[in-house]
């Protein structure tokens, strides 16, 4: 079990050094550090508890899906009827494939739960720095 908990926190780090988010206020603004610092501080304190890291990246996943959710409305504001479209048809595209990249191993218990949050947190933040990234051009 001991194992098992290092494992999964040792595999946070490395899983979240991906993509820097430029969105002001309490953000991450190192390529290595994707998610607010009360994220990375909230892993620390969890003691790799895996009901508290699930507790952290809730509340990041919280944060990161607003941040998605403005950039998506704003984006579609500054489209025409035919973009805005396209644009809904890729989000849900998005969706279905962030479901199915993300879904939990139905044997995993905990672990594979886990690893599905963390899935979503992720390509949930990543969508939105797609979204930002489009909203610049």
């Amino acid at each position: 079990m001991i194992k098992f908990v290092f494992g999964v926190v040792a595999s946070l780090g490395s899983m979240f050094a991906a993509g820097a988010y430029a969105t002001g206020g309490d953000t991450a603004t190192d390529d290595a550090k994707p998610f607010r610092p009360a994220y990375y501080a909230c892993v620390k304190a969890s003691g790799g508890v895996t009901a508290a890291l699930n507790d952290c990246i809730g509340t990041e996943h919280d944060f990161q899906d607003k941040r998605l959710n403005a950039a998506y409305q704003k984006l579609r504001k500054s489209m025409a009827d035919a973009q805005r479209t396209a644009l809904r048809d890729e989000e849900r595209a998005w969706i279905a494939s962030r479901d199915k990249a993300c879904a939990p191993d139905q044997d995993g218990g905990t672990g594979a739960m886990l690893d599905s949050n963390q899935c979503d947190l992720r390509e949930t933040a990543q969508r939105a720095a797609a979204l930002e990234a489009r909203l610049t051009r």
